[in-house]
């Protein structure tokens, strides 16, 4: 509160009524700018600051006219006690047409998450524990859920490729369906066994890095410790509506794999082992480019012999590949 200093009332040498009525006044202006109370002040004037002690901890409430609108009472602080949303969008009908930008906004940093609930749905948290960020999807999700981290040239995204049906087994020489206990796929064991996957490049592919064909298979019979699973095929890329599938394939590098030691990894249904083929993005003949249709044909290099695995059953085959640092799957 201000402090003045007493008005001087003497008869003879004092404050002139006409100061005195001045300086009054000026008291009386200064006053209705700070009030203290469990009701606002009446008649409030444009930027009186009051401090609404009816509610604990109390607020600190400021009359303003916000969008053109009648003067109000308008909540200051604290914080992390407002009464309702902050509200960032200037418009008087909330289209959200140009929202204001929040600066400096920061997630709430914790060691650990808060209990997810439906009255916090929506809320953000950065658990500082190992850098990651987490939603809470209680809603949806029934919990916490975590935001996925991008970090370009590092962070690998993944498309299953189809193996339903006999779509993509080749017309002469097809690999048979065969089951492994619980799982089903396609036994490969013969080198003229050939199957095509055709899908199109993510657009979330980062653009400067070789496609990864992944084959999950297990074995169709017990193998020497050690033995290879040999892959190799070819690879055609093909851009939409300006070239054909008889366009000249890209031999693709041979991949193999080491079924180890394990007796269980060698054993009849052992595994899963996984054979990693690679496609060259920068091939002159079938480069690889965002969007464009890729047609990859596989089959084994080698089946049995010395130190070679004879047939293996692939049920599950991707494509694995670097992303931009944003995620944007389309």
């Amino acid at each position: 509160m201000p402090t003045w200093d007493p008005l001087d009332d003497d008869p003879a040498t004092g404050d002139s009524i006409p100061v005195a009525f001045l300086e009054l006044e000026g008291r009386t202006l200064e006053l209705r700018q700070g009030f203290v109370g469990a009701v606002p002040p009446t008649d409030p004037q444009d930027g009186q600051v009051w401090i609404d002690t009816a509610q604990t901890p109390y607020r600190v409430m400021r009359y303003l006219r916000i969008d053109g609108g009648p003067a109000s009472w308008q909540p200051e602080g604290p914080l992390s006690r407002l009464p309702a949303s902050i509200n960032a969008d200037p418009s008087p009908v909330d289209d959200r047409d140009a929202p204001f930008e929040h600066l400096a906004l920061r997630l709430e940093n914790r060691n650990a998450l808060p209990p997810a609930t439906p009255t916090n749905a929506g809320l953000l948290v950065y658990r500082i524990t190992d850098g990651e960020a987490w939603l809470s999807d209680m809603l949806v999700s029934g919990g916490w859920k975590g935001l996925l981290s991008i970090t370009q040239n590092a962070s690998f995204d993944t498309v299953e490729l189809a193996l339903e049906g006999d779509v993509g087994n080749d017309a002469t020489n097809p690999p048979s369906k065969q089951r492994k206990g619980v799982l089903e796929g396609w036994l490969f064991d013969d080198v003229a066994e050939r199957r095509t996957f055709a899908f199109v490049v993510p657009r979330n592919w980062q653009g400067a890095s070789a496609l990864r064909l992944r084959l999950f298979q297990v074995l169709d019979q017990a193998e020497i410790a050690g033995n290879d699973v040999e892959w190799t095929g070819e690879v055609r890329t093909l851009i939409p509506g300006q070239e054909k599938v008889s366009k000249a394939a890209t031999p693709l590098v041979d991949a193999i794999t080491n079924i180890g030691a394990d007796p269980e990894g060698i054993d009849d249904g052992g595994g899963p082992h996984v054979t990693e083929l690679a496609i060259d993005h920068t091939d002159p003949a079938n480069p690889v480019s965002s969007g464009c249709l890729v047609l990859a044909t596989l089959w084994r290099k080698t089946v049995s012999g010395a130190g070679k695995a004879s047939g293996t059953v692939v049920f599950r085959a991707d494509l694995a590949y670097a992303q931009t640092a944003r995620h944007e799957r389309a």
